[in-house]
């Protein structure tokens, strides 16, 4: 009976620390490297290199405008299927890099489409998730809308 006991105790602690170890694991973004950690905004201002996009967005956690830049690289190995990527500003901040995940068509005759990139890294505690449509972007936190963009 006492075996039994210790069996079902030894089954108990293993199947918490397993659920445990499973739960504190953070998806990592598919790890590209080309794009620079830190890179400075003189480099990102440098029109031979970078092109930039202005949006104004709604930004869902504030509830407040936000205004957001993006720089994508201009050089031949930039578009390369596995080097495809852009720099994220929000508000004057940081440059972060984002990973091109896919293209995604939303028709038969793929005419209309979404593009899906994520961040290399957390932002403000998670990983970004864009889907970038022919009108408007969409950034999102924990699969929720956290930013809602256009040019202009």
């Amino acid at each position: 009976m006492n075996r039994l006991k210790l069996m079902l105790l030894g089954m108990f602690v293993l199947g918490l620390t397993a659920c445990n170890s499973q739960s504190t694991k953070i998806a990592k973004p598919t790890q590209v490297g080309y794009l620079k950690d830190n890179i400075s905004q003189a480099e990102l201002n440098n029109r031979l290199n970078y092109k930039r996009y202005s949006y104004y967005c709604h930004n869902f956690a504030t509830g407040e405008a936000s205004y957001l830049a993006t720089y994508f690289p201009l050089w031949k190995e930039s578009r390369l299927k596995d080097n495809f990527g852009f720099y994220f500003q929000l508000n004057g901040g940081k440059a972060q890099p984002f990973d091109h995940l896919e293209n995604k068509a939303l028709n038969m005759a793929a005419t209309r489409f979404e593009v899906l990139y994520r961040s290399y890294y957390l932002i403000e505690g998670s990983y970004v998730d864009l889907k970038a449509r022919e009108r408007s972007s969409v950034y999102y936190k924990n699969n929720l809308p956290w930013l809602e963009c256009r040019e202009g």
